[in-house]
């Protein structure tokens, strides 16, 4: 019967998969994302609590298709209230709540490594964004995704943060994340 092939192909079509491929179920307990942050008064680490990740991969063919991922900016805690109250402040979540990144090319790199380029929107500004990453695959349905990458705030129209004169935040950030998951099962 030809509907239900018609039906499939314009449900991948109209879901962003291709044939082959399905949705990896990220798994936020093994999964995370983190900047280091370097100020004067020491150095501390943002986690990125809440995260909307959706990446799709061909377990047969051990590839990623596709991956976006956004977030609240407000969803970024560093384990001080006060600061992170600041940092809210100062990035404007009023105006600019959402972060997001969506990856445009996954290119093969040296050592069996590859470069994510992307897009990432952060403080309503628009920055292509290159992220070295290694990906692994057990079993038939599980993948890791590891990256780590530099972000200079100044580059999305953020100042760089002073305050009181003496206290001072770097504006470069370093950003590393594990994202960890199984493939979605047939439907």
């Amino acid at each position: 019967m030809k509907t239900p092939a018609l039906l499939l192909a314009f449900l991948l079509i109209s879901s962003g998969l291709h044939a082959g491929e399905t949705a990896l179920m990220i798994d936020k307990g093994r999964s995370h994302i983190d900047a280091a942050i370097t100020s004067s008064g020491g150095s501390f680490t943002a986690k990125l609590t809440a995260y909307d990740a959706y990446i799709s991969v061909d377990m047969t063919e051990k590839r990623i298709g596709s991956a976006r991922l956004k977030f609240l900016f407000a969803d970024i805690k560093t384990g001080v209230e006060k600061r992170d109250a600041d940092l809210r402040h100062w990035e404007q979540t009023d105006q600019f709540p959402d972060c997001v990144y969506i990856l445009d090319a996954l290119l093969p790199a040296a050592g069996g490594t590859f470069t994510a380029h992307g897009r990432f929107i952060l403080h309503g500004v628009t920055q292509t964004v290159s992220i070295p990453v290694t990906i692994g695959y057990t079993g038939n349905d599980t993948c890791m995704i590891d990256g780590d990458l530099s972000l200079d705030i100044t580059d999305f129209g953020l100042p760089p943060i002073h305050k009181f004169l003496v206290y001072k935040v770097g504006s470069t950030l370093q950003v590393k994340f594990h994202l960890e998951g199984r493939a979605a099962p047939d439907s």
